[in-house]
């Protein structure tokens, strides 16, 4: 069974290298786009992020989601004004309707 980053990016058409950066892109909160760019310059900033995508891009099972989230949710680089109140981060929620969607899609 391949994983979520194989069908993605077959599907998609893209290298597997840039799916990271794809989906980090797609899943980021509306407000953190015309920042991330100045943010990515401290990797340790952006690592959180990168990190959740990549367990997602991992994942064989839609089931295994959940477990994903919450522990992006409790990274411990996850804190700070610019992630919590800012929101200068990616979406959860917007990375699971990202997933949700391409996983539709590639059914059909």
């Amino acid at each position: 069974m391949k994983t979520f980053r194989e069908l993605y990016c077959e599907r998609r058409g893209i290298s597997t290298h840039a799916f990271e950066h794809e989906l980090v892109h797609r899943s980021l909160h509306w407000q953190a786009r015309p920042f991330y760019w100045l943010l990515g310059m401290n990797r340790a900033y952006t690592s959180p992020d990168y990190e959740f995508v990549r367990c997602v891009g991992d994942l064989r099972v839609w089931k295994e989601y959940r477990n994903e989230a919450i522990e992006y949710h409790y990274h411990p680089h996850n804190r700070g004004f610019l992630r919590t109140v800012l929101r200068l981060r990616v979406s959860a929620k917007r990375l699971q309707a990202v997933l949700e969607r391409e996983l539709k899609e590639m059914a059909a």
